[in-house]
Parts: C-alpha cells; structure tokens; sequence
C-alpha cells in the first residue's frame, strides 16, 4: 500500500508470514515507512522476523517532512543492498494496485532469486504509459508467479500491458468470519436492513451511488434502511453531506469501522457494494459465508462468486441507473432473500478456499524450490 499504513492488500502476505513462522521458516519483510509502524509488523518481529524500512528519515526534520507525503517511492540505492544483506531464497512482491513500478524485480531476477508477484487490486481508471510498457512487461514475465485475486483483475493487467500472463494464478484471500459460525435472521422483516461494508472512499467504492439511487421516488416510501460500515479515507464528510442534501436521515445511517463482521450480519439482510473497482472484496465471501444475498456491481470477483437472481444480483456497471435497477430487482424478490442467503453459503463453500492461508504458504514454498525464469526475446 501507498496511500495508507495498512490496508487489505496486505493481509494475505502478512497472515502467510505468520503461519510460515510458526513452521520454522524465517521471514523478511521489505516495507514502506511510516511515522507510526503498522501492528502486524510488529508482531512478525516480535516472533522473530525481520522488518527493512525503505526511506526511513534520519533526522527531526526529515521525518516531519516524511510524514505528511503521501506517497514514498523506494529507494533505489537501498535496494540491491537488502537483497545482499537478506539473501532471501525466493521473494513475495504484494501490490497493491497494478499501476506499482516494481524494479525490485530486476535486482532479483540478475540475481537469479525466483519471485512471484501479487497483484491485489487492477482498475480501468489507470492505464500504463506506453513507454512504461517494456518494462513492465519485463518485470511480470521474469516472475515464477504473478497471483491475482480475480480473473477481471488479471484481464484488465493484460489489456493494460497488451500481453498475455502465461505464469498467472487465482488465488484466495483470507477472510474474517468463521465459515463454521451461524448466523441468526434479523428478528423483523418489517424494515430491510443493507449494509454497506468497507472504507469510505467514493473512487473505489461507490457509496455516492447508494445515496444517488436512494433519492429517487422510488425509494421514498420503502422500508429500507442502509448502513454504511467502514473507516473514512476521504470522503465521510461528502457522506454525512449528502445525506442531509438528500434528505435521507431516516433511512441512512453511518456506523463507522466494525471489527466483528459476523455481527453486521446479525441485524443485517444483504450486502450492498457499488465499487467502481475491487480485486476480490473480502466483505462478499464474508456475507455469503454468513448466508446473505450481496447487491454488487461487476468488478474485481464480484461475477465470478455471485449468481445473478440466485445468490444475489449483479449491477453490469457502477452508475446510479444500473446501481438502481440491481437495487430494484433484488428488492422485488425481497421475500426470497433469506432463501437465496442459505444457497449464497452453499455456493461460496464451494467455489472458496476454507484455509487460503495455508493454500498460499504451499505456493510460496514451491516457489523457493524453482529457479528463475530465463529471459525470452519477448522481454526486449
């Protein structure tokens, strides 16, 4: 992550390190400084791993100047020598979103270290320069592996590169519930409760699109209610605004940051995630695993998990008209929800790891065991 100490992005790589830990195998984390160190990494040193904080600064001054960027870029000096220092046997690349330079993976690949890239999230909204193009190309091609965690997500890093992956994989995010857990109907089907699960942050998620819809007469009358869950990364003030611009008190509420999720879905019905973009958005495994319907727009894994009209309902775009029409087709079959819920939970069980940890941990151990990848003339 750039923009943020830590993110999702970051919990596959970061729970993997761990459970390798705890096997017996040393870990060496690579990471962006920040003034105040993320808790998990502090746990991987606490238990014996090893944190390299790139552009660390060194006086007063230069960490309050530090502090207040945005974005840091790694530092190309530091680089190669803590790849001599850590002598690492094969190398996790984690992005978390495809635009990353990555040329690390040069220093790695003249060293013959075999790596992997895991690309977390992909959008349209950023397209690679075409100077930019070789050597990116170059970077994914040298790589043992490149992991995405949607197929939409690899399609669209291979129309920005306009080459074709052969090494890439899908692979699973871990999630945040206990698949064995159940979870119990809302009491009262007289109001339908949504929720809308993840950060604050319009470009990604598309909350302005609930409210949007919601503001039509349509929706004046109906006993819906919507509840925003999630950390502010930018834009809860245009959110609280446009509430009251819209005069939608009585039915939106915000109900900031939930760490228990399985207790969202306790009072709530369904899931509604308009993002504009997702690599695999945890919060739909999440509310299929508690057996609730989800009302998603077609990014990221969001069409390869949900069955339109049968698991939930899937908006073709993220607009306030497609966004409406998903809203308005799942609420005519509102009485069904419960039903489709049950069925939601079958079919994630089947199509989703119960342990994508340790399926990961497997595939980074089998890395360690290959050799780089030779260069081909379709890298120059």
């Amino acid at each position: 992550m750039s923009g943020v100490p830590w993110g999702g992005s970051e919990e596959l790589w970061w729970r993997t390190a761990r459970r390798m830990q705890s096997s017996g195998h040393e870990i060496c984390v690579n990471y962006k400084w920040w003034p105040e160190p993320a808790r998990q990494l502090q746990e991987l040193v606490a238990t014996g791993g090893q944190v390299w904080y790139r552009e660390a600064p060194r006086s007063f001054w230069e960490r309050q100047r530090e502090s207040v960027k945005r974005f840091l870029r790694p530092s190309e000096r530091k680089r190669g020598g803590w790849i001599d220092q850590a002598r690492p046997e094969a190398v996790l690349i984690t992005l978390g979103y495809h635009p990353d330079r990555i040329p690390i993976a040069d220093e790695l690949h003249e060293r013959r270290i075999p790596y992997a890239i895991n690309v977390q999230a992909a959008s349209h909204f950023f397209f690679i320069h075409s100077d930019c193009v070789p050597a990116y190309r170059r970077w994914y091609q040298n790589a043992a592996r490149v992991f995405f965690v949607s197929a939409e997500n690899q399609h669209k890093l291979e129309t920005n590169l306009a080459f074709k992956l052969e090494n890439a994989e899908i692979v699973d995010n871990p999630f945040n519930v206990d698949p064995k857990r159940v979870v119990g109907w809302p009491d009262s089907d007289d109001v339908f409760r949504l929720a809308c699960v993840g950060r604050i942050h319009f470009q990604s998620k598309g909350q302005d699109l609930i409210l949007d819809a919601l503001r039509r007469n349509f929706w004046r009358d109906k006993p819906i209610e919507i509840t925003f869950f999630g950390k502010d990364q930018g834009n809860q003030r245009q959110l609280e605004d446009l509430i009251r611009l819209y005069g939608l008190e009585s039915q939106v509420r915000i109900a900031g940051f939930e760490a228990d999720v399985s207790g969202i879905w306790e009072s709530h019905h369904a899931l509604l995630l308009p993002s504009r973009y997702e690599g695999a958005a945890l919060v739909v495994v999440e509310a299929m695993l508690s057996n609730r319907i989800v009302i998603a727009t077609d990014t990221g894994r969001n069409s390869e998990l949900i069955d339109h009209g049968r698991t939930g309902f899937i908006a073709a775009g993220a607009t306030t008209d497609l966004v409406d029409q998903a809203l308005r087709e799942a609420w005519q079959a509102r009485q069904q929800w419960r039903e489709m819920g049950l069925e939601a939970g079958r079919s994630i069980r089947q199509r989703y790891s119960v342990d994508p940890i340790a399926d990961y941990a497997h595939k980074l151990l089998q890395l360690g065991q290959q050799p780089a990848r030779q260069p081909t003339s379709a890298q120059i």
